[in-house]
């Protein structure tokens, strides 16, 4: 209707355009010349050799068929303009202007966050963000409009930074880890969740299942904050940096497990729901793990990467290992696992190829760095109830929540000795350190478990604000203490390395003091004889 409007008046302030058919009388012409085309069509159309006395055509049934074909084709053309050019019922998604620019603030003060967090608080940026996110969110201003897309948006990030965790896996470095690794990660989950039982069940002694239900929410290990503070200090490719993404990626694994109890705890206990997330991760790590590193990549030195030039395979890995992402996400997500499993394994293919590895950090460096931003601030940001801070025994019962991360700690300790001092002292005790505040940072999943628990009545309200108030202080006490340490040590370093050039100095000023006293005490020039030079 206003399309016609804005025609006529059109065609009054400019009689020229009176010429040009109204849309009407086009879909009318229109609808005869297709009639007419699918009639002549059919007309047309050889029919099978037949007896002299069915010669006759049955035009009636051609025209009537070519009359109801025209109306589908008709209905689907018209339909289809229509939605091309956003009519009633075209199903177009439109974005208002206060939405755009309310999404772009909360960009903007993300951004903002981290910055004042990183240069002026001297804390990790993820912790101005997490508050960006907690101050915007849902649950306090409402601010941001559609979180959800936020929210997902900060997984994506997750993901593909579970993706850049395999393809940098240095598998000389794993080998000096082996097995301790494992070992790490279990006693990481299972030492805090049964701290957090026995705090949970001190506080309430009748309730059982509660108290499963509140430990298991302490085992995950944020692999996005560890990845984060690890790259920023360049830990990554360090034995005790694989070491902390072996174990934050094997973490995971075992809080889908817990999940997937936590699932038959609710509903009704079977033989299948406990035992198919266990032998799907075991399955997927052990047979998923061994083919990614010595089955897969010499096939694909051998049959796949010839077919490219040398300068395309860094291109050719990188869809590939999409198109393996595409098909290891869900197989690992129905099979009850983490799908974080199924992102991992896809890099870790290409961990030997370094063309892929230059290949994937030139084009998701920039982006990785906003979608992590986004995932502090939606994803875990947007799940902090913070108005139920205000009471004290929400309050109080998440401080002590918060001791369950001494189990986190404690793993530290289990770090092999990987540099030449004393154990547990200098470098070593830096290691330790670093693995023990990389493994208490909780994360999104330690999240994804308490909503679970509190949506299916395992957990109550002020039992849910609790443990969320215990993770989110791991998320910002930790990840402060890891980025202090590191920070120390580096200084100690630097340190160090300026007492040993200024010993050289000393050392190279005094052998030329001595050479020169000794030629001075000598009667004349003498012949430096490799003996004389040795003494």
């Amino acid at each position: 209707g206003e399309a016609r409007a804005r025609s006529e008046q059109q065609t009054t302030e400019n009689p020229a355009l009176s010429t040009i058919p109204e849309p009407l009388a086009v879909e009318q012409e229109l609808s005869q010349i297709i009639s007419a085309v699918l009639t002549i069509l059919s007309a047309s159309k050889p029919e099978p050799s037949t007896p002299t006395s069915n010669l006759q055509t049955p035009t009636r049934n051609a025209t009537k068929d070519s009359a109801d074909m025209s109306s589908h084709i008709e209905a689907l053309f018209w339909g289809t303009t229509q939605r091309l050019l956003g009519g009633e019922g075209s199903g177009s998604v439109h974005i208002a202007y206060e939405d755009l620019y309310a999404s772009i603030m909360f960009l903007a003060c993300i951004y903002v966050g981290g910055q004042i967090a990183a240069r002026l608080l001297r804390m990790p940026s993820l912790v101005g963000e997490i508050f960006a996110g907690i101050l915007l969110g849902p649950n306090l201003a409402g601010y941001v409009p559609n979180p959800v897309a936020f929210v997902m948006l900060g997984e994506i990030g997750l993901i593909l930074l579970v993706i850049e965790a395999g393809v940098d896996i240095d598998l000389t470095t794993l080998k000096l880890i082996g097995t301790r690794g494992m070992l790490i990660a279990i006693v990481g989950s299972f030492l805090p969740i049964v701290f957090a039982f026995i705090i949970a069940i001190s506080l309430d002694p009748t309730n059982i299942q509660s108290a499963i239900a509140a430990g298991a929410c302490f085992g995950p290990t944020s692999l996005g904050i560890a990845m984060n503070i690890l790259r920023q200090a360049k830990l990554v490719n360090t034995p005790v940096g694989q070491l902390i993404v072996s174990a934050a990626v094997i973490d995971d694994m075992i809080a889908l497990i817990i999940l997937s109890q936590l699932g038959a705890l609710a509903g009704d206990v079977t033989v299948a729901s406990v035992l198919v997330p266990i032998v799907s991760a075991l399955a997927f790590l052990g047979l998923g793990g061994y083919a990614a590193v010595f089955i897969l990549p010499p096939i694909l030195d051998k049959f796949f990467y010839p077919r490219f030039k040398k300068e395309n395979n860094g291109a050719a890995g990188l869809a590939l290992m999409f198109l393996l992402l595409f098909a290891m996400m869900p197989a690992t997500y129905y099979a009850k696992s983490s799908f974080l499993m199924g992102a991992f394994l896809s890099g870790l293919v290409f961990c030997r190829n370094h063309d892929v590895h230059v290949r994937f950090v030139t084009q998701f460096k920039r982006l990785l760095q906003w979608l992590m931003r986004i995932f502090f601030a939606a994803s875990i940001g947007f799940q902090v109830p913070i108005k139920d801070f205000g009471s004290g025994k929400v309050i109080g019962y998440g401080c002590l929540f918060t001791l369950a991360l001494l189990g986190k700690l404690a793993v530290g300790f289990m770090v092999p000795n990987f540099n030449v001092c004393d154990q547990y002292k200098g470098l070593h005790l830096r290691d330790c350190l670093c693995t023990g505040f990389s493994m208490a940072a909780e994360g999104e999943f330690a999240f994804v478990i308490a909503v679970f628990s509190v949506d299916n009545g395992l957990i109550s309200a002020d039992l849910y604000a609790a443990i969320v108030l215990a993770v989110l202080l791991s998320t910002i006490v930790p990840p402060f203490a890891l980025r202090f340490t590191i920070s120390h040590y580096n200084k100690l370093a630097e340190k160090m390395i300026k007492q040993a050039e200024e010993l050289e100095k000393r050392r190279g000023m005094t052998i030329d003091a001595y050479v020169s006293m000794s030629m001075d005490a000598l009667d004349g020039p003498v012949e430096l004889t490799p003996e004389y030079n040795e003494q």
